[in-house]
């Protein structure tokens, strides 16, 4: 499989990650992440030398990132703004979570 089906596949996962998670059950996110490793967009191996697990995300991580910019080019042409802009809402909603209860804002990204 080509990493760019690899990236494909991933993000696809990562996506259908947003309904197990609305889910709150540790099966579905447990299936999400099996298949990750199934399509081997999550790779761990035996460093036998070392002694350690190895995890390499990097395909995973193509995923996230295609993901990602699809939804911040999407909104930044629904709202008529520009990427850098989205960027900067987001990493100002990032940094208000650590700040906030659990649940104050709905799957729109309303506060409550």
């Amino acid at each position: 499989m080509s990493i760019d089906d690899i990236t494909r596949q991933a993000g696809h996962i990562i996506l259908d990650g947003i309904t197990a998670a609305d889910v709150e059950t540790g099966e579905a996110m447990e299936a999400a992440f099996g298949k990750l490793l199934e399509i081997e967009a999550i790779e761990v191996t035996m460093d036998e030398e070392e002694g350690e697990l190895e995890l390499d995300i990097s395909p995973l991580m193509g995923g996230v990132l295609a993901v990602v910019r699809e939804l911040v080019d999407e909104v930044a042409r629904r709202d008529g703004s520009s990427v850098e802009d989205v960027l900067a809402l987001m990493r100002g909603r990032l940094d208000a979570i650590e700040r906030e209860e659990p649940h104050d804002h709905d799957h729109d990204g309303h506060q409550h």
